[in-house]
């Protein structure tokens, strides 16, 4: 399968549809997984991975790439084109360590269950 910038936009849009119902700003379990979705808020670990459960296996790694870098769906394309879920893996890895991500990541909610 050769993975288009049209299915990268039309996965985020599914997945978008499925979360941001779910987002809030608070009221986590003290130290709850949580995954920060931009300006929209946060939601359960739980959640988000099962946002993802009826998707492609490139959906979770293209949706934290692309929340992070939306104008860059191509290269998320091109990657998976030429290197599969791995080569996703290592640029989500890459931009971790140089810590790009600000919108879309995985982080763990206060004591008192605040973000």
């Amino acid at each position: 399968m050769v993975l288009t910038e049209q299915m990268v936009e039309e996965m985020v849009g599914r997945v978008d549809a499925r979360l941001y119902p779910l987002a809030r700003r608070g009221g986590f379990e003290p130290c709850e997984g949580i995954y920060r979705l931009g300006d929209w808020g946060y939601v359960r670990e739980d959640d988000y991975l099962a946002a993802f459960e009826p998707e492609p296996e490139w959906a979770a790694t293209v949706y934290m790439l692309d929340g992070n870098r939306p104008d860059e769906a191509g290269e998320w394309c091109r990657l998976y084109n030429t290197g599969g879920v791995d080569a996703l893996d290592r640029r989500l890895t890459d931009s971790f360590i140089r810590e790009d991500p600000d919108c879309v990541f995985y982080t763990t909610a206060n004591d008192d269950g605040s973000c």
